[in-house]
C-alpha cells in the first residue's frame, strides 16, 4: 500500500508540473504578444503608407505555420505522455483516498471510545479492561448494594467474536450487565457510521492472535511476520499461563481447568473476557464479595439469573446431553453409536471422499503398520498436506479430521507453550542405523518435503494425507468453544444459537487450555 500511495503521489506531481508549465507557456505566450504588437495610431487609410507590411503568404504557411504544428504537437506528446501514467496511477489514488478515510474514521472512533461514547470509562485505555458502576437489584427491581461490574477487555474483542458480533452487541447491548444498547437500532445515540467508527478503532487495539490457523492465514508467505506473529503470540500465552498457574498455586482453583474456566476471578485479568464463566456464572461478574454465590454451586458455571447469568447452565447432564461422549454424526445428521457403524469387518466409519475408517472397539481409528493415526485438534496447521478429498480445502478449520502421516519431528521453532506429553515411541525419525532419534529442532518453513502438518504441541508431522472425518461429540465441544456459535446454526446435540453471541476462545486462550476447560465442562 505505501508504495502504491507514493507512486500516486509522484505521478499526481508529475501532473500538476506539467500543467503550471503549460499555464506559463501560455501566459508567456501571451505576454510576448502583447508587448510586440504597435499601437494603433488611426484609421487603416491614414495608417497604410507608414505600416509594416504584414508576413507573406509563403512565411504563413512555411515557417510560420512549422512554429505553430511544432508547439502544439509537443504539447500534445507531452499530454498523450502523462495521460497514460495519470491513468496507472488512478488506482492507487483511489486507495489512497480510502486508506485516508480509513483512518479518518479510526479518528472519530477513538474520540466515540474516549469522548463521545466513553467507552473508556468501563473498558480502560487501550481496551484492557476495567469495571463499571452497577446497581444491584433483587428480583422486584429494588435497590440492594451499589457493585462494580467487571468489563471486559476489548484488545482482544475480535479474535473472540467476528465483526458483525461485535457490532449486534455495540447496537443492542448485553442484557442482564451495564453494556446498554448503543446503536439507533437498538434505540442508543450512535449512529450505524458511528458504531463502524467504534469498530475500526477496536480493530487497532487488538493484541496478538493465539490462533496457529488465523496466524498462518494472516502471515501468508511472509516468513517475517510469521515468526514475529508467532513470537507476539508467544508473549501473550506466557502472560495467560502465569496467572493461570498463579490462581492454582495460590490456592484459588483446584484444576487447570477451573481456572481457566473463572480466569480473572480474583485478580481482574483482563476484565473476565477470557473468562466461561462470566456469562454461564451468575453474579461472576460482580466479584466473590458482592455475590458470594459464585464460591459456592455459581462457580461451577451452573447458569442463569441476574445479574450476568446468560450463559447456557453447564452443571448437571446439561453439556453431556448436547455433546454426548463420543459419537460419530452421520451424512444425515444424526448421531451414531460411538462404536461406529459395523459390518462383517468390525466397525467403521465414512469419510466425506466415501472411504472407510476402521475402528477398534473403543471407537478408535485402527492403524496399519507403519503408518501413525493423528487426530487433528483447534492448533493444527496444514503446511500443504494433501487431503484425502481433493476437493478439501487443506487450509481450513482441520479439527477432527484424521491424519495419516509418515513421521512425527520434535519442536519446531518458536515453540509456543508446552508440548503435550507423548509417548516417546511416537516419534519415529531414524538414524542411519534404524534407531529412533530426536532430530534438531525444526522451523516450519525449513523442513525439505511435502505434506507437513504443524500441530499444537509443537511437533511436525510429515509425509501427511488429511482425512476429513464426520463430526464427533467430544471433537464438536471442543470445536464449539474453541470456534464459538454461528446466529441460526445448530450446535451439539439439538443446541441452536439464535444470535451467535458464545464467543470463540480460540485465537485467545492456548489450545491445551481449551481442552483443559472441555474436560472441567464435562466433568460438572
Amino acid at each position: 500500500m505505501s508504495n502504491t500511495l507514493v507512486l500516486a503521489a509522484d505521478f499526481r506531481a508529475i501532473g500538476l508540473t506539467v500543467t503550471v508549465l503549460t499555464l506559463v507557456a501560455f501566459v508567456g505566450l501571451w505576454v510576448r504578444n502583447m508587448f510586440l504588437a504597435r499601437d494603433e495610431l488611426g484609421s487603416e487609410i491614414e495608417l497604410a503608407p507608414n505600416r509594416k507590411p504584414y508576413l507573406s503568404d509563403e512565411e504563413l504557411e512555411g515557417p510560420k505555420l512549422d512554429k505553430s504544428l511544432t508547439f502544439a504537437l509537443v504539447m500534445l506528446a507531452i499530454v498523450a505522455a502523462i495521460l497514460p501514467f495519470y491513468w496507472l496511477a488512478e488506482p492507487g489514488r483511489q486507495e489512497g483516498a480510502v486508506e485516508v478515510l480509513n483512518e479518518r474514521f479510526v479518528r472519530e472512533g477513538e474520540n466515540l471510545y474516549t469522548s463521545g461514547a466513553q467507552c473508556v470509562n468501563c473498558h480502560a485505555s487501550g481496551g484492557v479492561g476495567g469495571s463499571a458502576p452497577y446497581v444491584l437489584q433483587d428480583g422486584d427491581g429494588q435497590f440492594l448494594a451499589n457493585a462494580s461490574w467487571a468489563a471486559p477487555s476489548l484488545n482482544d474483542v475480535l479474535h473472540r467474536y467476528s465483526e458483525d458480533e461485535v457490532r449486534f452487541i455495540l447496537n443492542f447491548g448485553r442484557p442482564g450487565s451495564p453494556m446498554a444498547a448503543w446503536g439507533t437500532t437498538g434505540g442508543g445515540p450512535l449512529t450505524t457510521q458511528q458504531v463502524d467508527n467504534v469498530i475500526l478503532y477496536l480493530e487497532t487495539l487488538q493484541g496478538p492472535n493465539l490462533d496457529p490457523v488465523a496466524i498462518s492465514v494472516t502471515a501468508g508467505d511472509d516468513d517475517e511476520l510469521l515468526a514475529q506473529l508467532q513470537a507476539d503470540a508467544h508473549e501473550r500465552e506466557e502472560q495467560i499461563r502465569t496467572e493461570v498457574e498463579r490462581s492454582v498455586a495460590d490456592g484459588e482453583f483446584e484444576t487447570i481447568g477451573e481456572a481457566v474456566f473463572n480466569l480473572g476471578l480474583y485478580s481482574g485479568f483482563g476484565g473476565g473476557g477470557l473468562s466461561c464463566a462470566r456469562c454461564h456464572t451468575a453474579g461472576w461478574s460482580l466479584g466473590p464479595i458482592t455475590a458470594p454465590n459464585v464460591l459456592t454451586e455459581g462457580v461451577a458455571g451452573c447458569g442463569g439469573g441476574a445479574p450476568s447469568g446468560i450463559g447456557y447452565n453447564l452443571c448437571g447432564n446439561s453439556v453431556a446431553d448436547r455433546f454426548p461422549d463420543d459419537s460419530w454424526k452421520a451424512a444425515d445428521g444424526s448421531w451414531l453409536p460411538p462404536e461406529g457403524i459395523s459390518d462383517s469387518n468390525g466397525f467403521y466409519i465414512e469419510a466425506a471422499d466415501g472411504s472407510k475408517v476402521r475402528l477398534d472397539e473403543g471407537g478408535k481409528p485402527v492403524t496399519d503398520d507403519g503408518e501413525i493415526y493423528l487426530v487433528l485438534d483447534v492448533g493444527t496447521v496444514a503446511g500443504g498436506a494433501e487431503p484425502a478429498d481433493s476437493d478439501a480445502d487443506s487450509d481450513s478449520d482441520l479439527s477432527g479430521d484424521l491424519a495419516v502421516c509418515d513421521y512425527i519431528s520434535q519442536l519446531w521453532q518458536p515453540q509456543v507453550g508446552p508440548a503435550y506429553p507423548f509417548d516417546a515411541e511416537a516419534v519415529v525419525s531414524k538414524d542411519e542405523n534404524g534407531s529412533f532419534v530426536d532430530p534438531d529442532v525444526l522451523d516450519i518453513a525449513d523442513v525439505p518435503g511435502e505434506n507437513i502438518l504443524a500441530l499444537s504441541d509443537g511437533r511436525l508431522a510429515g509425509g501427511c494425507t488429511v482425512i476429513d472425518m464426520p463430526e464427533r461429540t467430544s471433537q464438536a465441544h471442543l470445536n464449539f468453544v474453541a470456534g464459538g456459535a454461528n446466529a441460526g446454526s445448530g450446535y451439539g446435540q439439538g443446541g441452536l444459537s439464535a444470535a451467535g453471541m458464545m464467543p470463540g476462545f480460540a485465537g485467545v486462550l492456548p489450545p491445551d487450555y481449551l481442552q483443559a476447560v472441555v474436560d472441567y465442562e464435562r466433568g460438572l
